[in-house]
């Protein structure tokens, strides 16, 4: 069991992905992503790199390839977003 299961719960970690699964949603559709990402960029960071590997194993496990794919999406648009941040402020 991946450590994020044992210290949360899976109760827990399903949680977590659900709210960052609709936000990611909200931010494809709905909301622009560099709002989105004024308010949850940290927090998406460390959440979705805590618990990636549980997301990718309940993938394979249940065989359900999309489950947090919404959340992996809003994590690497902020990605890309905060790199060319970068790259303008040099």
């Amino acid at each position: 069991m991946h450590a994020e299961v044992k210290k949360h719960g899976l109760s827990g970690v399903i949680k977590i992905g659900t709210f960052f699964e609709g936000i990611g949603v909200l931010s494809r559709k709905v909301i622009d992503i560099s709002f989105v990402s004024q308010l949850f960029s940290q927090s998406t960071r460390l959440m979705w790199e805590k618990s990636k590997p549980v997301f990718e194993g309940a993938r394979k496990q249940y065989d359900q390839p999309k489950w947090a794919e919404c959340f992996e999406y809003l994590y690497n648009e902020m990605q890309k977003r905060e790199q060319r941040l970068q790259q303008i402020q040099q």
